[in-house]
């Protein structure tokens, strides 16, 4: 027979799916990420006319699997269920954004700051503030308007910045790490690789700088 714990997990993730596939928070969830792309389409534009190249090589979006919520709840210690999700959790919406440079980074987050009918509720910055293991990014939680037949209502969605080196090393140690914890040495190895990466960010920092100079 199934173990009782992992019998409890499945049910608790598939009630948390269920919610997942409801149409109305789906169609919630897609409206969000709507308009914050058309933003970030704007934004590129603006910054890739100023610098006569692209500024946001790459946008994603996603809406948190049931598993990666049940997961989430579980190492915070709260209950596994939809309604604690939607109470705690602020990155149930999702978008990466991709740029070349580091600085570029900064600019598409005060662009972001600048727009009016957006909140920014937090800014994590794990690129001056790098995580342990090696992860660099700037996170933004906004506050996203929402218009339906019921008023407005407002989505939490958290945007990743990134530059085409950071998610690179992200990706991978996603892959090759995140469900194989707690092994010093392969944790040890990651962590060189993203100081190594860091430091090629930055020389191809400087030598754009060069570069724009001549």
């Amino acid at each position: 027979m199934e173990p009782e714990h992992q019998k409890l997990a499945k049910e608790k993730t598939a009630a948390i799916d269920s919610y997942i596939k409801d149409a109305d928070y789906r169609l919630r969830c897609k409206a969000a990420i709507d308009i914050l792309m058309a933003k970030l389409k704007m934004i590129n534009a603006e910054l890739s006319g100023q610098k006569k190249r692209t500024v946001i090589s790459q946008t994603t979006s996603r809406i948190k699997s049931a598993e990666s919520i049940y997961a989430k709840l579980l190492k915070k210690g709260l209950e596994p269920d939809f309604d604690t999700a939607r109470k705690n959790l602020k990155d149930l919406i999702g978008i990466r954004v991709v740029c070349p440079f580091e600085d570029e980074l900064y600019q598409v987050a005060e662009f972001l700051e600048m727009q009016r009918d957006i909140e920014i509720i937090r800014i994590k910055d794990y690129i001056r503030n790098p995580k342990k293991n090696g992860y660099k990014s700037l996170h933004l939680i906004v506050k996203v308007p929402i218009y339906s037949a019921d008023g407005e209502q407002k989505e939490l969605v958290e945007i990743q910045l990134r530059t085409i080196a950071m998610d690179y090393w992200s990706v991978l140690e996603y892959e090759l790490y995140y469900k194989k914890r707690d092994n010093a040495e392969i944790e040890s190895e990651l962590k060189k690789y993203a100081e190594e990466i860091a430091n090629l960010d930055y020389r191809m920092l400087k030598l754009r700088n060069k570069i724009e100079k001549i």
